[in-house]
């Protein structure tokens, strides 16, 4: 089923060499436009110099500095560009080339970024190895910016609906030939990621209560006196009035707009530098968005996506470009040409900064309550993009199926995704239906934690919308627990055998939850549980929780070493024995990794021992 040599790598080896070629272009630009710069600057200071020098002066070296200087300024815009291009070029190089990692796992050389996992999902997260170095996460993830993290970890975590995922998976589909989109799109969240620290402060300023909301009087009373003077000055100049009036209550009206300026300015200019902080940082995120305003798409959860970034609230361009004209107006007391000739006199007889602050509350009224949306849309992009790449390079995997009448899950030739191409072994796997579970007995190191694993990790990437490393995957609506890697607890004074207790208590807590349930069920994956007491104990406590999990509809499966297990009532008549087994040859260990049907019939542990010499007595 999995292709030993996967078809996308002359793909990416083609397009790294392209973009590396053309690095190597620019960077002989990059070095010969530096060059020249340089040279042009030092003769251009040569005629400089000559001019100042000369007893009175000397035209000509004059005209030369200056023409040397405009070729020297000419250079720099162009030189700018190249820099810029080859930037691009390297970045695209890098790309293509970790694309080509990925595909041969060569996780050291994949970028990753850590992500916030909850505590309620820490468990299962750590024993299906969903997040950190050489995870699922790190996998999967073309995403840069917060939202686009949050969301794809958040898929991986939250299984959604059948139709939520049926929406993913044909995003997915739309996305996976856009080879150029995506690359474009993980390009520049690559090249702006050092910029920005994200959206979430803007989005809480945008939805926020305006501080001039909270004093409306203020905005009223600056336009009732910019009226006024408007109106004294009219008059006066009608003769309407006498001038010694209209001068005598122009100064009164000037001496309240000063008064106003020395009580309120400071603090209307102190939200104007936090928001004009912000607006920095979220116009990076333009460049971003104009990528979606392009995009080709059909598919329901992709015109959802592009209305609510491109058309909601008349759209996030349009509004961070509004957003941006009031920020400029507020910005113009920086200028000192502009904060003498401009901004003194508007503020001293029309308070300007009040004003500006209504426009800029304006826009929030306005567009505040769609920003959220904006950016959560750019999130959902980000993460469809992400499963859309591994759905692009493995187009032999299985889109799964997730059926609401079914009652167990059915998958052929079902693999571990994190494992190489050449090194991954597969089988078909049947977990269910209620009331059965699945017995996996064998030697050590034969394949039993990875096949639990293999589970779960395709579960919850089907439950994602992506493509699962399987030929075939269907399985109902489900919820995965673990315990696969337990760890005690020096720090809170936990034992193993306790830590084992407090987490098999809390998947069958989960499943009284899910009992009661007609839209999930819950799917447990065991390993080895209980290890921490002696044999006697454990088998009779392994076989009460595993009845337990069975009389509550649960499904699963369960590895161990407790062949009794299988010949065990109430588990011997509803559980499915399957193995795996090693082979031995000339004093050597091999296994295939194959799993077969029934229990176990040999064991590895003496001969592992006598492997690594602690046969002979000391």
């Amino acid at each position: 089923m999995v292709l030993k040599h996967n078809s996308r790598e002359p793909i990416y080896r083609q397009r790294a060499q392209r973009y590396g070629q053309r690095e190597q272009l620019l960077a002989q630009r990059d070095r010969m436009l530096g060059n020249a710069r340089a040279a042009v600057f030092v003769v251009a200071a040569f005629f400089l110099v000559n001019a100042i020098i000369t007893d009175q002066g000397n035209v000509i070296s004059y005209i030369a500095c200056s023409a040397f200087m405009v070729v020297f300024f000419v250079l720099v815009v162009i030189h700018e560009h190249v820099t810029n291009d080859l930037s691009r070029n390297r970045e695209l190089r890098r790309i293509n080339e970790q694309f080509i990692a990925r595909l041969h796992r060569r996780w050291n050389e994949l970028p990753t970024t850590a992500v916030f996992v909850p505590d309620d999902h820490q468990a299962v997260a750590n024993d299906l190895d969903l997040f950190g170095h050489a995870s699922v996460f790190h996998f999967l993830s073309q995403a840069n910016t917060p939202m686009g993290l949050e969301t794809l970890r958040d898929c991986l975590l939250y299984p959604v609906e059948s139709t939520e995922v049926l929406r993913r998976q044909e995003a997915v589909a739309e996305l996976a030939p856009l080879i150029d989109l995506r690359e474009e799109l993980n390009l520049r969240g690559r090249m702006l990621v050092s910029s920005f620290t994200g959206p979430e402060h803007f989005v809480e300023w945008a939805e926020s209560e305006g501080w001039l909301a909270q004093r409306p009087w203020l905005k009223w009373l600056a336009r009732a006196l910019t009226s006024l003077i408007a109106v004294l000055v009219a008059l006066a100049i009608a003769k309407l009035l006498p001038p010694e009036i209209c001068i005598v209550a122009v100064l009164v009206l000037l001496s309240i707009n000063l008064l106003l300026t020395i009580v309120f300015s400071g603090t209307i200019h102190d939200v104007f530098n936090q928001v004009s902080s912000k607006d920095g940082e979220v116009t990076h995120y333009g460049v971003l968005f104009e990528l979606m305003y392009q995009m080709p798409v059909t598919s329901k959860k992709m015109r959802v996506i592009e209305y609510a970034a491109t058309k909601h609230g008349k759209g996030v361009l349009q509004g961070l470009r509004s957003l941006r004209w009031v920020m400029l107006l507020a910005g113009v007391r920086h200028s000192p040409l502009a904060f003498i000739l401009f901004y003194l006199p508007m503020q001293l007889f029309a308070l300007w900064d009040v004003h500006i602050a209504a426009l800029l509350e304006s826009w929030q009224r306005r567009y505040g309550k769609h920003a959220r949306v904006w950016f959560d849309a750019l999130g959902h992009f980000e993460a469809l993009a992400s499963l859309a790449s591994l759905q692009h390079d493995y187009p032999d995997w299985a889109i799964p199926r997730i059926d609401e009448r079914a009652t167990k899950v059915t998958s052929r030739a079902l693999g571990h995704p994190l494992l190489a191409d050449d090194a991954r072994v597969t089988n078909d796997v049947e977990v269910g239906p209620d009331g059965t579970f699945l017995l996996v007995t064998g030697s050590n190191m034969s394949g039993k934690s990875t096949l639990l694993r293999s589970i779960g990790v395709n579960v919850k990437m089907a439950q994602a919308g992506s493509a699962v490393c399987a030929a075939e995957l269907v399985l109902p609506p489900v919820t995965v627990t673990t315990s696969i890697r337990i760890r005690d607890s020096l720090e809170e004074g936990v034992s193993y055998y306790m830590a084992e207790l407090k987490r098999l208590k809390q998947i069958v807590d989960q499943s009284r939850n899910y009992h009661s349930r007609s839209d999930r069920r819950l799917l447990y994956l065991l390993d080895e549980i209980l290890l921490g007491t002696n044999s006697t104990e454990r088998h009779i406590a392994v076989v009460r929780v595993l009845a337990h999990l069975l009389d509550l509809g649960a499904i699963g499966a369960v590895s161990t070493h407790d062949l009794e297990l299988a010949t065990t009532e109430p588990l011997a008549s509803r559980c499915q024995p399957v193995h795996f087994r090693e082979t031995l040859e000339n004093g050597g260990m091999t296994f295939d990794y194959q799993m077969r049907a029934g229990v176990a019939t040999t064991s590895n542990a003496l001969k592992l021992m006598e492997m690594v010499g602690l046969d002979q007595p000391t």
